[in-house]
């Protein structure tokens, strides 16, 4: 079953939002990457992710148009409240730079949020990068508060070349010692692989600083992650300690446009503290260097205190971060 959406058009003022059908998601990412042109949006992954949502979550996407032309689009999507009994919903409004004005934003919010408050929304939550200053303040004044704020780094590959390959050496000898065997996804025959990556991965995903919590994806689900245009299971890197998987790391890669980024880092929680989510970081940027890639990038949440010790160690810098904001219905 495919994720919901809006039969009808919603009208305020000028703005007439249509229903968003698959064909659309081309259309956002170009939007996205008007909107934020040193983060281009490529439009392959944008349409898998809208075509493998979960079929158990509420999703309604809209094209925002004015007159004839798109000039935005919104949505909102939350878990089966069943499943999340706190009730998050999360809005969303994105307008190209001429468009995105305090007054086009309200309108649209105002739609986003009625829709999911009639959903039974209780809180509304919102990601707004930090520099987008008049999108943060427009939110503010209509009840928002900061909840919490994703550090976002870059990795400069070209200056930090050997440094970083000597590094990649003493992890890989450092997991020798311990008896941890690391390797790709690919290379690995283990036929049971994909559930004891999904076990391992749901269990850190329940230790990542959040407000909305967690709700557990299914393994159907999960294996959709494997079919993103971005994740290739050749530049998958995982940890094996005797028959277990402990960690995983991945970066994605863009076949259209954008930065690479850290899709997934996560170590089980028997096996923290041993260097192995340094190890797997460095096999990613490792293969990046050989690939040519000249940065990669990363995001974490500011309360997670041990990623972000790894990442200035590794040389990341600092680059805008994304601020989580949250309102109740």
């Amino acid at each position: 079953m495919p994720p919901t959406t809006s039969e009808h058009a919603l009208v305020r003022g000028d703005l007439t939002l249509r229903p968003a059908v698959l064909d659309d998601a081309n259309l956002a990412a170009d939007l996205l990457t008007a909107r934020l042109p040193d983060e281009p949006m490529d439009p392959r992954i944008k349409r898998h992710w809208w075509a493998s949502g979960d079929p158990d979550w509420t999703v309604e996407r809209f094209i925002v148009l004015k007159g004839r032309g798109a000039v935005g689009f919104a949505w909102h999507l939350h878990a089966p409240w069943d499943k999340m009994p706190e009730r998050y919903a999360r809005v969303s409004a994105t307008f190209s730079p001429v468009h995105e004005t305090p007054e086009n934003l309200s309108a649209v919010f105002d739609m986003m949020e009625d829709r999911a408050r009639r959903d039974g929304a209780r809180v509304f939550t919102v990601f707004v990068r930090e520099d987008l200053e008049e999108k943060i303040a427009t939110l503010l004044a209509r009840g928002y508060r900061k909840d919490r704020y994703a550090r976002a780094w870059e990795l400069d590959l070209v200056a930090g070349r050997a440094r970083l390959l000597r590094m990649r050496e003493a992890s890989r000898a450092r997991m020798r010692e311990q008896g941890i065997t690391i390797g790709t996804m690919r290379d690995d025959h283990d036929a049971d692989r994909y559930r004891k990556l999904h076990e391992m991965s749901e269990e850190a995903a329940q230790d990542v600083p959040r407000t909305v919590p967690h709700v557990r994806e299914p393994l159907d689900q999960f294996m959709k992650w494997f079919a993103s245009p971005g994740i290739r299971e050749e530049r998958m890197w995982i940890a094996r300690l005797r028959d277990d998987v402990v960690g995983v790391s991945a970066l994605s890669y863009p076949p259209v446009r954008g930065n690479v980024w850290t899709d997934w880092t996560a170590t089980a929680r028997a096996v923290r503290s041993r260097g192995i989510a340094r190890a797997l970081k460095l096999e990613t940027i490792g293969q990046a260097i050989d690939l040519d890639i000249p940065t990669v990038r990363t995001d974490n949440d500011s309360e997670n205190a041990p990623i972000l010790h790894l990442n200035a160690e590794l040389g990341y810098t600092s680059i805008p971060g994304r601020l989580q904001l949250v309102k109740d219905a």
